[in-house]
C-alpha cells in the first residue's frame, strides 16, 4: 500500500502551524483554545505539531475558539 502524495503529507502541518501561529497572536494557551474548542489538551496539541489532520468539522470548531471561521483557518495555513 503506497502512502499520501508528498503534498497530502505536508497538510497536518501547514495546518498545525496555522493553529498554533494564530493561538499565540491571540495570546491563548493551548488549554484554554481546547476548552473553547471542546477538544482535549492532548487532541489540540496533536493537530499542532501535525501528527493528526483534524476533520472539517474539527478545523470549525478549532477557527471558532479562535474568533475565526473555518474559512479563515484554512486560508491562513494555505490549503
Amino acid at each position: 500500500m503506497r502512502g499520501m502524495p508528498s503534498d497530502r503529507r505536508r497538510l497536518p502541518n501547514q495546518l498545525g502551524g496555522a493553529v498554533r501561529e494564530l493561538r499565540l497572536a491571540a495570546k491563548l494557551s493551548q488549554m484554554t483554545l481546547a476548552e473553547k474548542a471542546g477538544l482535549t489538551l492532548n487532541y489540540l496539541g496533536e493537530v499542532e505539531r501535525g501528527e493528526k489532520l483534524a476533520s472539517l468539522e474539527t478545523i470549525v470548531r478549532i477557527a471558532s475558539g479562535l474568533g475565526l471561521k473555518g474559512a479563515d483557518l484554512l486560508t491562513k495555513a494555505k490549503l
